[in-house]
C-alpha cells in the first residue's frame, strides 16, 4: 500500500466519522459546531497522554471521549433550551477559543504541535478506523430508524408542534450533543495516530469548512451522501496541480455556496434514499421468489 493508499483511507473515515458526529444535532435543525473543538481537544489529549503519560492507544482513546463529553457536558444545558443561531455562534466560538488556547499553550508544543505518538502499523490502525466507522455507522442508522429519528422528524418539521407532542427538546438535545461531541473525540484520537502528533493549523477554519461542505454536500438530512461526499471531496483536493490546492479552500467554498443555491438537500436526500430502499427490497423479493 502506498503512503497516498493509506492517507485516503485514513481521512476519508476519519472525515466520514466528524461529518455524522455534525449531522445529528443537524437532524434536530440545531446547528451544533461541538465536533470541531471535541476533535481539537481529542487529538490533544490523546498526543499528551500517549506521549507524557505513556498510555496505550486504547487507554488515550477513552479517556479523550470521556474528556471530551464532560467538557461539552458545561455548556449543553445552556446551549439547549436557545438552538439555532444561538447554539451555531457560542459553539464556534468554543472552537476558536480551543484552538488558540491549545496554540498558545507550550506543554501542548505550542505553535510547532506536539509529536511522538508511537507508530500504530499502517493495516492495524485501517482497521481500527474502519471498524470504528462501521461501528458508529449502526448506531447513526438504529438512531435514525427508531423513536429517537421520529422525534427529530417532528422537531425538523416544528419543534413548537414536537414539543405538543411531548417531545422533550431540550433533553434531546443534550443528549445529540454530547454523542456528537464523542463521536468528534474518536475522529480527533484516530486523526493524532495518523500523523503521530498533532499541530493546530489543522484546527482552523479549514476545518469547519470542509466538514460543513461534506455534510451539505452529501446531504444534511441522511447519513448515506456522507459517505460518498468525504471520499470525493478529499480525494479532488489531493490530486489537483500544486499551483491549485492553494486554492482549496476556495473551492470548497464556492461548491458550498452552489450546492445551497442549487441542491440544499445535497446530491442525496431522503426522497432519494427511500427510493432506493424500496427498490433494493423488490429486487430482493424477487430473486427469493424465484
Amino acid at each position: 500500500m502506498t503512503q497516498f493508499q493509506f492517507f485516503f483511507l485514513e481521512f476519508s473515515a476519519i472525515y466520514i466519522l466528524l461529518a455524522w458526529a455534525i449531522y445529528l444535532p443537524f437532524r434536530a435543525n440545531q446547528p451544533y459546531f461541538g465536533p470541531f473543538y471535541s476533535m481539537c481537544l481529542g487529538a490533544y489529549f490523546a498526543t499528551y497522554t500517549s506521549i507524557s503519560w505513556g498510555w496505550p492507544f486504547w487507554l488515550t482513546l477513552i479517556g479523550a471521549v470521556v474528556f471530551c463529553v464532560l467538557f461539552s457536558l458545561i455548556p449543553a444545558f445552556k446551549l439547549a433550551p436557545l438552538g439555532g443561531f444561538p447554539m451555531l455562534i457560542a459553539t464556534m466560538a468554543l472552537f476558536f477559543i480551543v484552538q488558540t488556547a491549545a496554540r498558545n499553550m507550550q506543554v501542548l508544543g505550542g505553535r510547532h504541535g506536539l509529536f511522538g505518538i508511537p507508530p500504530l502499523p499502517p493495516f492495524i490502525l485501517l482497521g481500527i478506523t474502519y471498524g470504528f466507522v462501521l461501528i458508529v455507522g449502526f448506531c447513526v442508522y438504529r438512531l435514525d430508524n427508531s423513536h429517537i429519528g421520529r422525534a427529530l422528524d417532528a422537531i425538523l418539521f416544528d419543534k413548537h408542534v414536537a414539543a405538543t407532542l411531548g417531545i422533550d427538546i431540550a433533553r434531546l438535545s443534550i443528549q445529540l450533543q454530547l454523542i456528537s461531541s464523542a463521536i468528534g473525540a474518536l475522529a480527533g484520537v484516530l486523526y493524532a495516530n495518523t500523523f503521530c502528533g498533532v499541530f493546530h493549523e489543522a484546527f482552523g477554519f479549514p476545518l469547519i469548512l470542509y466538514g460543513m461542505t461534506i455534510l451539505i454536500f452529501g446531504g444534511m438530512y441522511t447519513m448515506w451522501g456522507i459517505i460518498i461526499a468525504a471520499p470525493v471531496l478529499w480525494g479532488v483536493t489531493q490530486v489537483l496541480p500544486e499551483a491549485l490546492k492553494a486554492f482549496s479552500i476556495i473551492i470548497y467554498g464556492a461548491l458550498l455556496i452552489v450546492m445551497l443555491l442549487i441542491r440544499p438537500n445535497g446530491i442525496i436526500d431522503r426522497k432519494m434514499t427511500k427510493a432506493m430502499s424500496g427498490g433494493a427490497r423488490a429486487l430482493l423479493k424477487r430473486v427469493v421468489g424465484s
